[in-house]
């Protein structure tokens, strides 16, 4: 297994990545989706994205990635390294996380979803995420090439309503993994990202927060992950750099900070962030379900 690093919130940390097993549109206001019949004005509008070519993961046997546009590899876990932070179920050093093959979105794939339940990280916070291309012979994360969708959708629902979440993506200029070796890039003479804050070369994510940041994500702002299935459009117009966690991109907006260069992105995350409103940080414990992951075109 590999070592990861993510700065989040001017924090920093270094963490640690279970690498995962490979396996044979609306704006976001509500659960939506494209349209199923458009030939008349009462249209339906259809819950669930089938397009096997847009499957990224629905978890049906294990958390491998769809392997569609040759994307490779799974789902795993991060962490800020808390001394009291824990995953149940647990890490276990070079296995894949284990997927809940019980539980899933009765909505659409049904049986089977991604699960942690997540306590005690309290440094920054605990996330899930993907990688979309392998590690290269170098151990630098391959680019993938994402400029023909306009976004990612998952499900999600947790046991109770979980507060603090961003949806996290990163490109070459943001992922301090990742190389611009062997790409065309047009910012590729640009000196790779570090994961330090206060630095302008910062490994800061485009991202959108759910509920907060009024702001920057105004059309988040009634997203929330509660006890129920729900599905969530995150658009890769809609993510911003966070305001309180400056990063590099050298053809970063420099108004509205938007410029998520989708044509190498490298993957994204679903991050749950400790509360910062106290002094330290307060853990936010959370637990999750997370199913049916496709591109949005």
């Amino acid at each position: 297994m590999t070592l990861r690093h993510v700065c989040v919130l001017l924090a920093l940390a270094s963490p640690m990545v279970m690498s995962a097993c490979t396996k044979d549109e609306a704006k976001p206001v509500k659960d939506s989706g494209p349209v199923a019949t458009a030939d008349t004005a009462d249209a339906v509008v259809s819950k669930c994205l089938s397009n096997t070519d847009d499957l990224i993961a629905d978890f049906k046997t294990d958390n491998g990635l769809n392997p569609a546009d040759g994307r490779q590899g799974g789902f795993y876990l991060y962490d800020d390294k808390s001394i009291k932070g824990v995953f149940e179920p647990p890490l276990v050093t070079g296995q894949a996380y284990p997927i809940d093959p019980d539980n899933g979105n009765d909505e659409c794939s049904r049986k089977g979803s991604f699960h942690t339940h997540a306590t005690g990280w309290g440094v920054w916070g605990a996330a899930l995420g993907t990688d979309f291309e392998p590690i290269d012979a170098s151990g630098f994360k391959g680019p993938y090439d994402a400029s023909k969708y306009k976004g990612i959708s998952f499900w999600a629902k947790g046991a109770a309503p979980i507060s603090h979440v961003q949806v996290s993506l990163k490109d070459i200029y943001t992922d301090g993994d990742a190389s611009f070796a062997g790409t065309d890039a047009t910012d590729a003479g640009i000196t790779q990202c570090v994961y330090a804050a206060n630095t302008s070369a910062n490994c800061s994510p485009f991202l959108v927060k759910f509920g907060e940041d009024a702001a920057y994500f105004p059309a988040y702002q009634d997203y929330k992950i509660d006890t129920t299935w729900k599905r969530f459009d995150v658009y890769f117009a809609d993510t911003r750099q966070d305001q309180y966690n400056k990063g590099f991109h050298a053809a970063a907006d420099p108004v509205n900070q938007s410029n998520l260069d989708v044509a190498h992105l490298t993957g994204f995350a679903i991050q749950v962030n400790a509360d910062f409103s106290t002094s330290p940080p307060t853990p936010n414990d959370f637990e999750i379900w997370v199913d049916d992951v496709y591109f949005i075109r």
